[in-house]
């Protein structure tokens, strides 16, 4: 009897392992749980969707553009695009003092978004009956756009907790989008949380014949009233690049930060770029106020506009 009950239990063994293997095997061949995801910035998220973060709570995450509308219920494991349900948020979790969501949710939203009519439009008029098209041109032009630091090197760390490579791509991915809506070819060095060499950003530029190269970082001291954005071009640098940085300065004094001018200094980004080539730090991650600042959402749109702006500034008038 004792033998029979022995030979029973193993059974019911065999049994249940064979069925967690079989879950196991359903799992690892199929969809990854949602736990398990590379994480992502929202604000990272809002960039390479082409929207901005207008919401950030607790309770609700609302990223939005002229005719999208992405709401993020945490707490509820909820995704709505256009009111629409789309599917469970998954894993969410606080990094760097930044909400991340999982990577993976990018491809589900981007499938949901209602594209905008105008660009049919405005692709299929001839360029000479675009409303208030310039004389001058983007075609052809191409931007490259670095996001300082990144993966294992995170760069300095503000009064508030969070890392400079976040800010830099977060200003970086919207200068990228901004410009590529006005039609000029914009490479990234990156275009996520991932460590590159410093000769190997200076290389893509290179390689692809680059027009301009523009390297986005946050600065830091020891002093904490230190404060103001500040552009640097290599100490050979050439006209051209003083006149990009002169473009960048004057379109980011109107954000309300500081100018600390245009200094010189070799920075390996600036020195082994062959085209115009400029370093722009945002503003001090050591300073409160600043800090506050750039972490801001609305403070990072104008930042990033204003890049771009002096960037196209600076076509216009070569």
């Amino acid at each position: 009897m004792r033998k029979n009950a022995s030979l029973v239990l193993l059974f019911v063994f065999v049994v249940f392992a064979a069925a967690g293997c079989q879950r196991l095997s359903q799992r690892t061949a199929g969809r990854p749980y949602l736990a398990d995801e590379e994480m992502v910035s929202i604000y990272y998220l809002a960039g390479k969707l082409g929207m901005t973060v207008s919401q950030e709570t607790n309770k609700k995450i609302v990223l939005s553009n002229t005719i999208n509308t992405v709401a993020i219920y945490p707490k509820l494991d909820q995704i709505y695009v256009n009111n629409d349900y789309l599917e469970p948020v998954g894993k969410i979790k606080k990094i760097d003092g930044l909400i991340h969501i999982r990577s993976s949710v990018e491809a589900e939203i981007q499938s949901k978004l209602i594209k905008p009519a105008v660009e049919k439009q405005v692709e299929a008029a001839p360029k000479s009956q675009l409303p208030g098209q310039s004389s001058w041109k983007s075609a052809g032009k191409t931007i490259v756009i670095d996001a300082g630091h990144g993966g294992k090197d995170p760069g300095a760390i503000s009064t508030h907790g969070f890392y400079e490579k976040t800010v830099n791509l977060d200003v970086a991915l919207q200068v990228t989008q901004i410009l590529r809506d006005k039609g000029y070819k914009v490479i990234m060095t990156r275009d996520s949380d991932k460590f590159i060499e410093l000769e190997e950003r200076a290389a893509i530029a290179n390689r692809s014949r680059a027009d301009i190269f523009v390297s986005i970082h946050a600065d830091s001291c020891a002093t904490s009233s230190k404060n103001g954005f500040t552009l640097y071009v290599a100490r050979n640098a050439s006209w051209a690049s003083k006149s990009l940085a002169g473009s960048i300065d004057k379109q980011m004094l109107q954000t309300g930060i500081k100018s600390r001018g245009t200094r010189k200094a070799d920075f390996r980004v600036l020195k082994y770029t062959r085209c115009p080539a400029v370093l722009v730090e945002l503003g001090y991650l050591s300073n409160y106020w600043e800090a506050k600042q750039l972490k801001n959402k609305d403070m990072q749109k104008r930042l990033a506009n204003a890049i771009a702006c002096g960037i196209t500034d600076y076509f216009k008038n070569r």
